[in-house]
């Protein structure tokens, strides 16, 4: 990163007394669309327009909710042209906050200045700083993204760069403070308290014994995959809005009881092997390298999580292998699971939700 362009500013710089002196909660929900009303910190002497008519959804997938700027002359952030828009966003399929951020940052033409990610219970939520062009100059955003259900919030603050002419003084760090408030006390005024934007249902694998992972409902079953004696195998489908599929797929494997650990790992791999020789099979150009992307190791699980690079009649892709060993009291259970995926510079959207798809099956696996 150029040590010149401006960072993330990751907490206030003002003291407490200053903070609590200066920033009230604000209800924001009269006017607003059923379900989008929320509570955020604004400094005192800024004002609030409702800008929203109809809630987002597929007609208009994202809609600015609000806009707020300092009322007063003398208000914090007046000098600097800030002001802060609350968008919602409908989401059609379950992501990641950060990954429809970065997508939504490509398609405003914005330059990205610094990223980061932090878990939240509905995924990783986004927080960036970015530059685009406004009106024959350039605007800085400061931009965080809150996620419920099938309705994304991003929190977008701004000013202009360049002076008093483009919008006052340029000293980033007081646009940033007041986002990052804002932020930091950013709350729903009815949250759903649904995880995923889209249904996700349990899906068994059973053969002498069974496991079952969380898979979206909208993905569809195909006939195919490699079973091993009393183990199981199924194949998901990414399905696209128009019923296409070739988007996506993940592979579910079950073994056989092994006596430990170490031994259903051991199958696991050899899951693995057998399922991307045949993958090699049907067309798939596959990299003979693998990145270990995770490894984890409970008295209930061990996981080993691997990366690689594959191609199949010139589309780049991804394929992410975990294989998986399920302690139980008398023995263990060996599961490969498999994901077959256009690579995010290829196709990001496909991408980001096959690989959100993933990492819930990895996690609920059991």
């Amino acid at each position: 990163m150029d040590p010149r362009l401006p960072t993330l500013l990751t907490a206030p710089l003002s003291p407490r007394p200053v903070i609590e002196a200066t920033y009230l909660d604000v209800l924001v929900r009269d006017g607003l669309p059923a379900g989008t009303g929320f509570s955020i910190a604004l400094p005192r002497g800024w004002a609030v327009e409702r800008t929203a008519t109809a809630a987002p959804g597929p007609e208009a997938p994202l809609v600015p909710l609000a806009r707020f700027h300092p009322g007063e002359p003398g208000a914090p952030g007046a000098a600097e042209g800030v002001e802060l828009v609350v968008w919602a966003a409908f989401l059609p399929r379950e992501m990641h906050g950060a990954d429809w951020l970065r997508a939504w940052m490509r398609s405003q033409g914005y330059r990205e200045l610094d990223f980061r990610q932090a878990p939240s219970p509905t995924g990783m939520m986004g927080d960036a700083l970015a530059a685009g062009r406004h009106d024959g100059g350039l605007r800085l955003h400061r931009l965080l993204t809150v996620k419920d259900g099938d309705l994304l919030f991003l929190i977008d603050g701004r000013m202009m760069q360049g002076g008093p002419s483009r919008g006052g003084q340029a000293d980033h760090r007081v646009m940033q403070e007041i986002v990052l408030l804002a932020a930091m006390r950013f709350r729903l005024a009815e949250p759903t308290g649904q995880t995923f934007a889209e249904g996700f249902e349990w899906t068994e694998l059973k053969g002498a014994h069974a496991v079952r992972f969380l898979a979206s409902g909208l993905w569809r079953e195909t006939p195919g995959g490699y079973a091993p004696p009393d183990g199981a195998s199924l194949v998901l489908d990414h399905v696209g809005p128009d019923g296409s599929t070739g988007r996506g797929s993940l592979i579910a494997v079950l073994g056989a009881a092994e006596a430990t650990a170490d031994a259903a790992l051991a199958d696991a791999a050899e899951i693995e092997r057998t399922t991307l020789a045949k993958l090699a099979n049907q067309g798939f150009t596959l990299s003979a390298d693998a990145e270990r992307v995770a490894e984890e190791r409970t008295a209930e699980r061990s996981i080993l999580l691997h990366r690689r690079k594959a191609r199949r009649s010139g589309t780049a892709m991804t394929i992410l292998a975990a294989r998986i060993a399920l302690s139980e009291e008398a023995h263990s259970l060996p599961v490969c699971l498999i994901l077959l995926s256009p690579d995010e510079d290829s196709a990001f959207e496909a991408w980001a939700i096959n690989r959100r798809a993933f990492e819930i099956a990895l996690s609920t696996v059991r």
